[in-house]
């Protein structure tokens, strides 16, 4: 009987996914000369050699998607695509979602393979015309998202409040709540609250289908000079803000506060541009929180060694801010966008 897939070192964990990696290709329609590892978190995401074209292999393992989710999430894609509203990859294999036992894992990992597109991710926040570029990208793919009519049997996660705080992992799942001690504990019921109250109402031009996780590392720059958005794993139901959010928290981290200023205007700027703020935008600090503590669910939640050495620094840079948060109603990334409409595209 093999070990219990849990049980397993990340390298043992990692040399039976790429085991399982050739059959599941093989499937999908995909001839194979190499792969190789992109990142293994809760899913392992592999480059595939396929001699005269690349691909990519998501194998989801732990928290993963149901079937019907992954369809649905390629439907979408499949439609941005079509359109060309935004540069996404395209669905590889038919746009199949297969499904394959694993051995030592109570649950069967589901596998899509998407076209590969080259370039840098995290473009470079700083290189002229960048931001305003983003800032339309994400506005075009808002405006999609608002027009798009989802097929009957489409199902995708939500992230609304309390999918976020009251339903996350830190709030709600004792494992992860063991984690954390009696102050830190406090300290998210005091923040939850906070947002709750402060929380806009969903509106139309407020909440539809977003990317949900838009940060730097899931944009990337073509030699072509365009940007692609990847990584719709976490794609739902949620507010176009958190989008937004996302994208700005990610450049923050990365820059100091007069750099982020210029950034986040000029992003503001190239949004405007194709479609309006947001209305919700007028609470955007409770998006910046929201942002956070999506992440700081994931790293409470995880098991994954990967996610094991980096998540408890992460977290503490979280309850820091989420501190300052509570005491001054501010959060770091904090704009103010009162007054702000469209503008005509340059």
């Amino acid at each position: 009987m093999a070990r219990p897939f849990e049980s397993l070192a990340r390298s043992s964990q990692l040399k039976r996914l790429r085991e399982l990696a050739f059959p599941t290709l093989e499937r999908h329609g995909v001839e194979t000369r190499g792969i190789r590892l992109v990142q293994y978190e809760d899913n392992a995401v592999f480059l595939v050699d396929a001699g005269s074209a690349k691909y990519v292999l998501r194998m989801s393992v732990r928290h993963s998607r149901s079937p019907q989710e992954q369809r649905s999430e390629l439907a979408w894609l499949a439609a941005l695509a079509s359109e060309k509203a935004v540069l996404v990859p395209k669905s590889a294999g038919e746009g199949r979602v297969i499904t394959q036992p694993l051995a030592g894992w109570p649950e069967p990992v589901t596998s899509v393979v998407f076209e590969w597109i080259p370039g840098t991710t995290a473009p470079s926040y700083s290189s002229p015309g960048v931001a305003e570029q983003l800032g339309r990208l994400t506005a075009s793919l808002h405006d999609h998202a608002h027009r798009y009519r989802p097929p009957a049997e489409f199902a995708r996660p939500s992230w609304n409040f309390d999918d976020v705080f009251t339903g996350g992992a830190a709030l709600a799942d004792p494992k992860a709540r063991a984690r954390l001690d009696r102050a830190e504990l406090d300290l998210l019921g005091r923040v939850s609250a906070m947002v709750r109250d402060r929380m806009p109402d969903r509106t139309p031009a407020d909440w539809g289908l977003s990317h949900a996780d838009l940060h730097r590392g899931n944009l990337v720059r073509t030699p072509g000079g365009d940007t692609a958005v990847i990584d719709f794993d976490d794609c739902g139901w949620g507010y176009y803000a958190l989008d937004i959010a996302t994208v700005l928290s990610s450049v923050l981290r990365v820059c100091d506060a007069r750099s982020y200023g210029r950034f986040a205007a000029g992003y503001l700027r190239g949004y405007r541009a194709v479609r309006e703020l947001p209305p919700a935008m007028a609470r955007f600090d409770e998006f910046l929180v929201m942002r956070d503590m999506i992440i700081l669910n994931f790293v409470l939640s995880s098991a994954n060694e990967a996610v094991l050495s980096w998540g408890p620094g992460r977290a503490k840079e979280i309850f820091e801010l989420m501190r300052a948060y509570a005491e001054t109603g501010e959060y770091a990334g904090h704009l103010d966008v009162t007054g702000m409409s469209r503008t005509a595209p340059a």
